[in-house]
């Protein structure tokens, strides 16, 4: 692989002239530690991580590498996923340095990591306080616990403050819209336009009230900054379902739900792709999985219950139906099963029949159907 871009299509940036510049040095003189400490940096600010790793073991094999240098090391095991390895080189350093911005680099490769009250832990009022990012990371941190009420007053606490930025703004309008505050959701979603997190708030209003294409490019949008985003993943599966696109739902839902790992509403979407695309077998994995992670989410029992109704097994599509009553009384699949039940008793119900009365006919005392619902359910934390 070439070490730059070919100077006759593409000047190099000074970033890549001073690396070049710093390694033509070394050279000639390979031992110096201040040159290879100059290189490493410089590397590191070209993006070119893998050449930094490099140089810092050049380093290291000379001598050990300063509290700096350790730092680095840490930074670009980050910007390269590694977070293992970043929190081997950053770790040490906590003990010997009162650092805000190590406390957040520590902070969020544990969370990465899925180390969530670790990662509490370190970000205390003094990392707030002495690092901004800080106090977004410990919202998703406290949100991802299943904390909201704490991640909401964490972020409002934030919101008018000098630390106040998009990204604060962004996971505060999630958090919010996990609690169906819509309103509140929509104001700091609109001041965190351009982020991951408020561009796919904003697409899960859009879907919520209906505007299909709004919300199918605001996903698009929040998906191109970033391609591994679980919620603008879900946002795209949950746009394909409404557009009845079943078989590209199936799988861009289970993308979804594999990336959320514990979310049952993701995996609950994914069941009913699977269902309405005429696949009973997967679908009843995935509720049955959904309601394992969360024994009180209604509509993991409801699902189940529906799919029941298909595979015509009404006693326990009715077993099903009453447990998903006795967790949320306003249940839609509860109130789909029990209209299918209703009107074709004895008989099971094809896959396009369900689809038909999930997606168009309104279930609850709202008027909404259940393929709105969706919109709401599937995204939230469970």
């Amino acid at each position: 692989m070439p070490t730059r871009p070919p100077t006759s299509t593409v000047p190099p940036a000074p970033d890549a002239r001073r690396v070049e510049r710093l390694l033509s040095f070394l050279e000639t003189d390979p031992d110096n530690l201040n040159l290879l400490a100059d290189a490493a940096t410089a590397a590191f600010d070209a993006h070119r991580f893998t050449l930094c790793d490099e140089l810092l073991d050049r380093h290291a094999a000379r001598a050990p590498l300063p509290a700096a240098l350790a730092n680095l090391r840490g930074l670009a095991a980050l910007s390269q996923h590694r977070f293992d390895a970043a929190l081997h080189a950053l770790e040490p350093l906590l003990t010997t340095h009162d650092d805000a911005s190590i406390r957040y680099n520590a902070a969020y490769a544990n969370a990465m990591l899925g180390r969530f009250g670790k990662a509490v832990e370190l970000l205390d009022d003094a990392t707030l306080s002495g690092e901004s990012r800080a106090i977004p990371l410990k919202l998703r941190v406290l949100h991802h616990l299943g904390q909201l009420d704490d991640a909401i007053a964490l972020g409002r606490r934030h919101a008018d403050s000098h630390a106040a930025s998009p990204e604060l703004y962004g996971a505060l309008a999630t958090a919010l819209f996990d609690t169906a505050d819509l309103d509140g959701a929509r104001r700091y979603a609109e001041q965190s336009v351009d982020t991951v997190d408020g561009l796919t708030v904003r697409g899960l209003l859009a879907l919520d009230a209906g505007s299909i294409d709004n919300a199918r490019a605001l996903f698009r949008r929040a998906h191109a900054i970033n391609p591994d985003g679980a919620r603008a993943t879900l946002g795209i599966g949950l746009v394909d379902l409404a557009e009845q696109r079943f078989t590209d739902a199936t799988g861009t839902l289970d993308r979804a739900a594999n990336l959320l790992k514990i979310h049952a509403g993701a995996w609950a979407a994914a069941a009913w792709a699977y269902l309405f695309d005429g696949n009973p077998d997967a679908a009843r994995i995935r509720f049955e999985r959904a309601a394992e992670l969360d024994r009180g989410f209604a509509d993991a029992h409801g699902g189940l219950a529906v799919l029941c109704v298909h595979e015509g097994r009404f006693d326990e599509a009715r077993r099903n139906m009453a447990i998903a009553r006795r967790l949320d009384a306003s249940c839609l699949s509860a109130a789909l099963t029990e209209s299918l039940l209703a009107t074709h008793a004895g008989d099971t119900r094809t896959a396009d029949e369900i689809r038909c009365a999930a997606l168009d006919r309104p279930l609850g005392p709202d008027g909404r159907t259940l393929a709105q619902a969706l919109a709401r359910y599937s995204v939230r934390d469970k």
